[in-house]
């Protein structure tokens, strides 16, 4: 059986140890952690894990930008 807490925890943790990664390495890890037999019913994850990998790098960047105009802005 495929547990898919653990599947999120491993990714959270693979998240915080890749901080550099790609959405391509982050889409094979994902991959590598679905048995073959249990792929094509949890495939969605992989989707899911996708969006939120996005999701997460979009809220990186807009951290970056404000902090980068608030130090402009304080100098």
């Amino acid at each position: 059986m495929f547990d898919c807490n653990n599947f999120k925890r491993a990714v959270k943790e693979w998240m915080q140890n890749n901080p550099a990664a790609e959405e391509a390495d982050l889409v094979d890890f994902c991959e590598e952690l679905i048995p073959a037999q249990h792929f094509m019913a949890n495939q969605w994850l992989v989707e899911q894990t996708v969006s939120w990998f996005r999701h997460v790098l979009t809220q990186r960047e807009r951290s970056k930008m404000y902090s980068s105009a608030e130090e402009h802005f304080l100098g």
